[in-house]
């Protein structure tokens, strides 16, 4: 990081990959997915179309399946070191929103490789209500005490998916 920028991809090679192996996501039932490409999104309020790719997708094998769409259990949308893990936060969003089709959660991480971001993303209650997402605080993967709680929060998710919990 002393040399300047970082780019995605080693962001998730040296800080996001690590993490979620010790975390406990390389484990059975759970499978990575790298470059995820997601199925087109229309917006029904205008005529806007997005595709695009989920950086990382952690999905629940043997959870139950909704037309060969696997449970998803962490959405990750990497950024490179210049730029905020916030930024990624409307692209973690609507990648996300896609999965709550087929489910009523998911957990959705955003980082820049030193920030991260968490959030809980529900399905709507009803057809007049929308989907809301709970942010958690930002934690930051060069202090102590905040990158043991990085890690923490990963274990919960990876425990909570499993049944664990």
């Amino acid at each position: 990081m002393t040399d300047g920028k970082v780019l995605e991809g080693t962001v998730k090679a040296l800080s996001i990959l690590p993490l979620l192996r010790l975390a406990g996501f390389y484990r059975a039932p759970i499978k990575m997915q790298m470059e995820q490409e997601i199925d087109r999104i229309n917006i029904e309020d205008e005529d806007i179309s997005i595709t695009g790719r989920l950086d990382l997708i952690c999905v629940n094998k043997d959870r139950p399946k909704m037309s060969d769409i696997a449970f998803w259990v962490l959405a990750i949308e990497s950024k490179n070191t210049s730029i905020s893990a916030s930024e990624g936060l409307p692209q973690l969003l609507t990648y996300a929103y896609k999965s709550l089709e087929n489910q009523k959660t998911v957990w959705g991480l955003t980082t820049n490789g030193v920030y991260y971001e968490f959030v809980y993303i529900q399905q709507s209650v009803d057809q007049d209500s929308y989907s809301t997402y709970q942010p958690l605080p930002s934690l930051h993967l060069m202090e102590p005490e905040s990158s043991e709680k990085l890690l923490q929060v990963l274990k919960a998710i990876c425990k909570v998916q499993n049944g664990l919990l």
